[in-house]
């Protein structure tokens, strides 16, 4: 597939556009090779992208949303080494970075999505539903949540930006407008209520509470029953819309975070395995160890010679 680019005239001034892209013209040209397989952009704003698979650290000056266009086994985020996750994400998953934050995509396969510069201009038409509230009063956090209708709105991104003729600045107006819709509506912090999500998962308040838990709770020993005491719901209840919402059960989102946290003390610190594991959450070194290769194909050991490299190398 061969490197195509819409960049289109505008009349918003580029100091209050959001922008995907540092590098125009020639130099993202020559550059697209390394982290794209193909890239179709219009006015720096709007990007069809298909990614390499491999691991890509990226930067932007501006909010950022990421709409998945295909179903993938094992996408893992993190940003700022403060927050990060593996999980299985269907197609139309809804990714929002903040503004000026360092993430990490490791995508498992070269894949295509829908990525959006978001600026509060967008928000200018959406007083009613947002309460004159900013991109970082409406998203303080990063979120990840599947979304239907935006995998709708993400297609028709694409095959406008793909169609042989110039694109409709009109057409991409309204289609942002509809996606900020439902980016407030069912990914902002006003999210309402307790209700369940269109797609059967759990409400966006309800998703950030237990996920803020598990963040907090990991090392311990967690029920089925216990995490479900948390959002007040019944068990079976809860593991059929945490599947939902996360793409994977409740054990697999504890072990996820178990495996990141002792592979951070074994590259960052001396502590003994055992005590690593303990802390981790592990019933044992050798659960650890066991989980470590099976997830992450690596040995502890494998993971505490990267620290005496990297300490001789400095």
């Amino acid at each position: 597939m061969n490197a195509l680019f819409t960049d289109s005239s505008t009349d918003i001034p580029a100091e209050v556009r959001g922008t995907l892209f540092r590098e125009t013209g020639a130099d993202l040209n020559n550059t697209i090779s390394d982290t794209f397989k193909n890239l179709v952009h219009y006015n720096n704003q709007i990007a069809y992208i298909v990614s390499h698979s491999g691991k890509f650290i990226y930067n932007h000056d501006h909010y950022v949303v990421i709409i998945t266009l295909a179903a993938m086994k094992d996408l893992h985020w993190s940003l700022q080494g403060k927050f990060g996750e593996s999980f299985d994400a269907p197609a139309g998953s809804v990714l929002i970075i903040p503004q000026g934050a360092d993430y990490v995509m490791s995508w498992p396969i070269e894949t295509d999505y829908i990525q959006i510069a978001l600026d509060n201009d967008l928000l200018g038409n959406l007083q009613d539903i947002t309460g004159g509230l900013s991109l970082k009063e409406l998203f303080p956090h990063p979120t990840r949540l599947p979304n239907p209708k935006a995998l709708l709105i993400a297609n028709l991104f694409r095959a406008e930006l793909l169609k042989n003729a110039p694109v409709s600045a009109g057409y991409i107006k309204a289609l942002l407008s509809v996606l900020m819709v439902q980016l407030v509506q069912n990914h902002s912090f006003l999210r309402a209520g307790s209700g369940r999500q269109e797609s059967g998962g759990l409400s966006y308040q309800a998703s950030r509470r237990i996920e803020a838990y598990l963040r907090e709770n990991y090392m311990r020993k967690l029920s089925i029953a216990k995490m479900a005491d948390v959002l007040g719901v019944s068990g079976g209840h809860f593991l059929t819309s945490f599947r939902e919402s996360f793409g994977q059960t409740p054990h697999q989102f504890l072990l996820m975070l178990r495996l990141n946290a002792a592979e951070e003390m074994l590259v960052g610190t001396d502590i003994c395995l055992a005590e690593i594991a303990d802390r981790a959450g592990f019933s044992s070194q050798s659960h650890m160890t066991t989980a470590l290769k099976k997830c992450r194909m690596v040995t502890p050991g494998e993971l505490r010679r990267k620290r005496l490299s990297s300490g001789k190398a400095s």
